[in-house]
């Protein structure tokens, strides 16, 4: 199941604009032969356009680019999309469409889950001709038997690669869900610090990204660049799942992460339900863990529960987690992160992590609530009472979620888009979470975390399982703001240390800043042998 079968199984496709309902590839290939065709969307769909183009064989003229995300506004769409006609253009802001007449263009929506939207301001802006991917390749799916699906063409590209090019001895391949972030993060700045010759490559899904100079980037929509810098590479070393149409080649070395530390509260993947019921998802695990050659861990804990998940037989590198080692650069972390949200150094900060929850999810698209969950006044006036000092509130929700801004006061910051959580822990004095296995890092520097678990009943029942009883964890639990409180005023500094130095004890976790030396020191030895 592709992007687009997903999409037309949860009900993206329905739509009564009249417009876009019935329009085909054919239509806005005859269309788009005497007109300027405008891209309204930068993203991975639009590699639809270039399969379509090829298999129909067409011609057409890119004239522009538009997208809503600043991140990718005045870059080249060539970044995202290997195609020619695309080197000379620069993505705009959707303010610049005003330059073209409506009856001299054409425009083409990617966008899964927002193309409606996007219609409906076109229609209001008096655009006579846009089409959305979504609408058509569902179309062109029903009415032909043999359809070149964007899965099949990665097989396919992947296949040609592994053919035709050699594999880089000096290459290492970095995913860090999708920024420059987690545990690649902090492994690649351990290899940069060797002075190695090494070719380090970075797949990301967003824009911008701020990397070290001598690390290249790579969007994952880009999908001939991509395909061909992982058929390449000495060494794959991701945070999640591999995309099943590549092909691991004899030599390649798969070294997985996870994106966690060397704890982890919940179960997952294939020891989940849903994952192990969707045979897609059984599937792209299952092959996932023939792949790996190691699983970066911490602890016999965390091996364990890797072994389960995972359903991994293989090796375990026990160097303890590499993106943890930030817990232990509290000062420096501190002056990154006040100069970067503009607080001020002495400034107490409470950092606010909260996870998702499954059934807030509509269509697929998971809704975020967690920032009504706690009361911030009240919190903060605990935290001042309590510690002293003036305190700011950082807002970390999951990457999957979103918030306003306006539906939070001024002392709290959303810090969502933040890349690097762990910087974001490692600055802050205390943390607050409710089931993100987060909440463990901070403790391996015994720094205080408080849980806010409202909802926890319901969530064992209907959300996760988890690994470890709730109940057990060394860390103060309310399940209301009244509670919280409570909990606060009462914190014991001391016997807080105590019972957390035990805990971590229970489960062997023992992180010491050094675990992406570690990480590196092996995957320089990788390289050489």
């Amino acid at each position: 199941m592709d992007q687009i079968d997903y999409s037309i199984s949860i009900g993206r496709h329905l739509t009564d604009n009249k417009k876009i309902i019935g329009r085909t590839w054919e239509n806005f290939f005859e269309e788009a032969r005497n007109k300027k065709v405008i891209l309204y969307g930068i993203s991975e769909t639009l590699n639809f356009l270039w399969l379509r183009k090829e298999e129909l064989k067409e011609k057409i003229k890119i004239a522009a680019a538009v997208d809503n995300d600043r991140g990718k506004q005045n870059l080249s769409p060539y970044i995202f999309f290997e195609e020619k006609d695309l080197k000379e253009l620069k993505i705009m802001p959707k303010s610049e469409l005003k330059k073209f007449k409506s009856d001299e263009v054409v425009i083409l929506i990617s966008s899964l889950r927002y193309y409606q939207e996007i219609a409906e301001e076109l229609n209001r802006l008096n655009y006579k001709n846009f089409y959305s991917v979504l609408e058509m390749e569902k179309n062109y799916r029903e009415n032909n038997n043999e359809v070149i699906r964007l899965d099949e063409y990665k097989k396919k590209y992947a296949e040609e690669c592994a053919e035709k090019y050699p594999i880089e001895q000096n290459k290492i391949i970095f995913y860090g869900f999708g920024g420059y972030a987690d545990h690649e993060k902090y492994i690649t700045e351990a290899l940069l610090r060797k002075n190695q010759k090494l070719k380090l490559v970075w797949i990301v899904k967003k824009f911008p990204v701020e990397v070290p100079k001598d690390v290249e980037i790579v969007f994952n929509g880009n999908i001939k660049k991509y395909i061909r810098e992982m058929e390449t590479a000495k060494i794959w070393i991701y945070d999640v799942p591999i995309e099943t149409e590549l092909i691991k080649r004899p030599g390649q070395i798969y070294i997985q992460t996870k994106h966690w530390g060397s704890i982890t509260l919940k179960k997952f993947y294939l020891d989940t339900p849903f994952a192990a019921q969707v045979k897609d998802n059984k599937y792209y695990w299952e092959k996932n863990a023939k792949w790996m050659d190691y699983i970066i861990s911490g602890s016999e804990f965390d091996e364990q529960s890797c072994r389960s998940g995972f359903k991994f037989n293989g090796k375990f590198l026990r160097f303890g987690s590499a993106r943890s080692d930030a817990m232990f650069k509290e000062k420096e972390n501190k002056i990154k992160i006040t100069e970067k949200f503009k607080l001020k150094l002495s400034d107490k900060i409470l950092l606010y992590a909260p996870t998702f929850r499954f059934r807030n999810a509509k269509n697929g698209d998971i809704e975020c609530v967690a920032q009504e969950f706690l009361n911030f006044e009240e919190l903060k006036k605990a935290l001042e009472e309590k510690f002293n000092g003036e305190w700011k509130i950082l807002l970390r929700l999951h990457p999957n979620l979103r918030t306003k801004k306006s539906e939070i006061p001024k002392f709290v910051t959303d810090v969502t888009d933040y890349d690097d959580n762990q910087e974001l822990a490692a600055a802050a004095d205390i943390m607050i979470s409710d089931y993100s296995s987060i909440m463990f890092e901070p403790a391996y520097v015994l720094k205080p975390i408080f849980l806010y678990a409202p909802d926890l009943q319901n969530y064992l029942k209907n959300e996760r399982e988890l690994l470890i009883d709730y109940e057990s964890l060394p860390f103060p639990t309310a399940t209301n703001d009244k509670e919280m409180t409570e909990r606060i005023k009462e914190f014991d500094e001391e016997r807080y240390k105590k019972e957390v130095k035990k805990f971590l004890e229970k489960y062997g976790v023992k992180e010491d800043g050094k675990a992406s030396e570690r990480a590196a020191n092996f995957i320089i030895k990788m390289i050489g042998e």
